[in-house]
């Protein structure tokens, strides 16, 4: 009986250890899939047609990225599909919670726009239905001027 006791005793202390062992962050999953839309809002018409850089950025673009949202962490460039006028959307899977990320979108139709540059995406992106407004210049890779930087919490709220 005795040690039985002694059992239940050294059980209850063990529980107690593990329920205060862990993440302090909160609760939920350490990385959840995330909604992305992308409103695209670049003028009408190809005023960058005639361009001569326009043909090879449409070429190196093309088919791979037409509208795409590159991630900055290990995770792969998401091709959105067409949802509408000018609306694209797609899932990111397992992005991490908990941790400052960053990413940019790919729109073919930015060679119509300035052909020669292909500037990355950093407008009109949202995420879980959040836009995400903070662009950062530090810290990014090689050839990376611009992206956008969002924190995820594990309850899928997102957070510039």
């Amino acid at each position: 009986m005795h040690c039985t006791a002694a059992v239940k005793r050294f059980a209850a202390v063990v529980c107690l250890a593990l329920a205060g062992c862990g993440d302090d962050s909160g609760t939920g999953p350490n990385a959840r899939d995330v909604r992305v839309a992308y409103q695209q809002q670049l003028p009408a018409g190809c005023p960058d047609l005639q361009n001569p850089c326009y043909p090879m950025c449409a070429h190196h673009n093309a088919p791979a990225g037409l509208q795409a949202v590159v991630p900055l962490w290990d995770s792969p460039t998401l091709r959105l599909t067409e949802a509408g006028a000018g609306r694209y959307e797609g899932t990111l899977t397992a992005v991490p919670t908990d941790t400052t990320l960053r990413l940019y979108g790919r729109d073919i139709a930015t060679c119509c726009v300035d052909a020669c540059a292909y500037p990355p995406v950093v407008r009109d992106i949202y995420l879980n239905g959040t836009k995400l407004t903070r662009t950062v210049t530090n810290g990014l890779p090689a050839g990376i001027s611009v992206a956008l930087e969002f924190t995820l919490g594990r309850d899928g709220t997102v957070r510039n």
